[in-house]
């Protein structure tokens, strides 16, 4: 059987596109978040804008919801100056966020093992900060000081009858001031 020049010529083109595609729907690099990537918002806000995505009346005691919308946000805040180990379901969360939506679930799992009290709006909420910004944290610190907090959201944990959203803090800065290099 003889091969037409044009049909090996759109055979080979084909083949060609194809693997192109393919490779460019792939996993891609990932751009590191500058402070401008943040925008401002509450922690309110960011619970609202979370609710949409879900029925707040969904799922028994402990379901997760997992996003693929970091939402980065920078909120306004007061360190209150206390600091526990993250609990186990948010560990979980943490954990499977990464394994679905992480190129490196490392990144997400091991240096992100407590979370600090903060107070916005009247309300107290414990966010997981980076083990290598605690120092900065403290230090720079009073309980009481308001703070800027560069944070993401990763999903909820349905506690009770409502979900409490899990977010990281990448970065903090105090007010009017620029983010530490230290914190990124």
């Amino acid at each position: 059987m003889k091969t037409k020049p044009c049909l090996v010529l759109f055979l080979s083109l084909l083949s060609l596109h194809t693997a192109i595609a393919q490779e460019m729907s792939g996993a891609l690099p990932k751009k590191a978040r500058t402070p401008e990537d943040y925008k401002v918002r509450t922690l309110k806000e960011i619970a609202t804008a979370g609710s949409v995505l879900m029925r707040q009346d969904a799922g028994p005691e402990g379901e997760t919801f997992l996003h693929g919308d970091l939402f980065p946000s920078r909120v306004r805040a007061t360190y209150r100056g206390v600091i526990r180990p993250v609990a186990q379901p948010k560990k979980e969360l943490i954990a499977q966020w990464a394994a679905r939506y992480a190129g490196n679930p490392d990144h997400y799992t091991q240096p992100y093992t407590d979370e600090v009290l903060f107070r916005a709006s009247g309300v107290n909420h414990w966010l997981v900060v980076k083990n290598s910004s605690l120092p900065d944290l403290k230090r720079q610190l009073k309980k009481g000081a308001s703070i800027d907090l560069y944070l993401i959201r990763l999903g909820a944990l349905k506690t009770g009858a409502t979900w409490e959203w899990v977010l990281l803090v990448d970065m903090f800065a105090k007010p009017g001031r620029e983010v530490s290099t230290t914190t990124r």
